[in-house]
């Protein structure tokens, strides 16, 4: 077993006949989770043109589960390499991939995907058990890590970011780790293949992008104002956002605020929280920080963090109506930050 950063995790696709047979996807972060999913599947597409994919739910597993083994030891119609990929939900399909393991297979690769998977886990314990297998965690990405992503996927395409650039690009989204992944992609565009990135340089393009959108749900939310929350979420969608990138983003603010609102609850000036708080808040946003400050209270701040645990929840177990439930969320929340004025 080999555990993965999450960087360069699509790197192991290149090659399926090489060092690994399979690889496991878990952890509580979703967002990071389905886009490694999604980035390793683009990668094997890209190196293997002539090779297939196949993509297994649940439901298509339930009634026969014997189905996988099948499909990783077939031969591939289309080429020498496979890419088999389970999102693996139910114990009942942790099952089936357990059972596809201890047979083994070759010329193919097997990704699993999988939640919040405890050390009991009979799936984690069988991928840990083989030096064939890797795994990644998906854990909640830290600043530090989201600062160390930025440098690494600038370096990758040739552009330098000053330090004091990749943390205004950080704050701006949010600390949304996969809306940071497209800012940074525009801020590329912008620079140029050995072109170098300033603050100043961010300052200027990341104005009246996407990231000004999500910005405004979140003032909108944090500062309790229902009905511009509701325009807000209705932009995001227009955009082709997804709702769990918008719970997301308004998790990680919130958290930040709570974090804030401790240092306000020991005697300490809103704006000066703000403006001294590391890693630095972008200037831009420093009064729409404070007047969040000013308006909410710890408590509520903490209300509203489980009630957004839930609202995460609730839109993975129920995607058909996951913007509805979202948006209900956002007024409900908005709603309660505005009874205090």
């Amino acid at each position: 077993m080999a555990v993965l950063r999450p960087q360069g995790f699509e790197a192991v696709f290149s090659s399926p006949s090489g060092r690994y047979s399979g690889a496991l996807l878990y952890g509580p972060n979703w967002d990071l989770l389905n886009r490694l999913k999604t980035q390793a599947i683009r990668h094997f597409a890209a190196n293997h043109p002539e090779g297939e994919i196949v993509r297994f739910s649940d439901s298509d597993l339930a009634a026969d589960p014997g189905r996988l083994l099948e499909e990783l030891q077939s031969i591939s119609m289309f080429g020498p390499d496979k890419l088999v990929v389970v999102d693996a939900a139910s114990a009942a399909i942790h099952k089936a991939c357990i059972g596809a393991i201890s047979v083994g297979w070759s010329d193919c690769f097997l990704l699993v995907t999988a939640g919040d998977l405890k050390k009991s886990s009979p799936l984690r314990k069988e991928f840990e058990a083989s030096p064939e297998l890797a795994i990644t965690v998906c854990y909640e990405q830290s600043i530090a890590d989201l600062l160390e992503f930025s440098a690494s996927f600038m370096s990758g395409l040739g552009i330098t970011i000053e330090r004091d650039a990749a943390e205004l690009v950080v704050s701006a989204v949010g600390g949304n780790a996969a809306l940071l992944q497209s800012e940074l992609a525009k801020l590329a565009s912008y620079a140029g293949e050995g072109g170098s990135l300033t603050s100043a340089d961010v300052t200027e393009i990341i104005a009246g992008n996407e990231a000004a959108s999500m910005d405004g749900l979140i003032d909108a939310v944090f500062s309790g104002r229902p009905e511009a929350a509701i325009q807000a979420i209705t932009t995001l969608q227009q955009q082709g956002q997804q709702p769990a990138t918008a719970l997301i983003a308004l998790t990680n603010h919130c958290a930040l605020l709570i974090e804030m609102a401790v240092a306000v609850d020991f005697g300490r000036r809103p704006e000066a929280v703000v403006k001294e708080w590391r890693p630095p808040i972008f200037f831009k946003r420093h009064n729409a920080f404070t007047g969040q400050l000013r308006l909410c209270s710890l408590a509520q701040l903490l209300t509203v963090a489980e009630h957004l645990r839930i609202a995460n929840s609730e839109t993975r177990r129920k995607p058909l109506v996951n913007w509805q439930l979202a948006e209900r969320f956002v007024i409900s929340a908005a709603s309660s930050f505005r009874r205090r004025r």
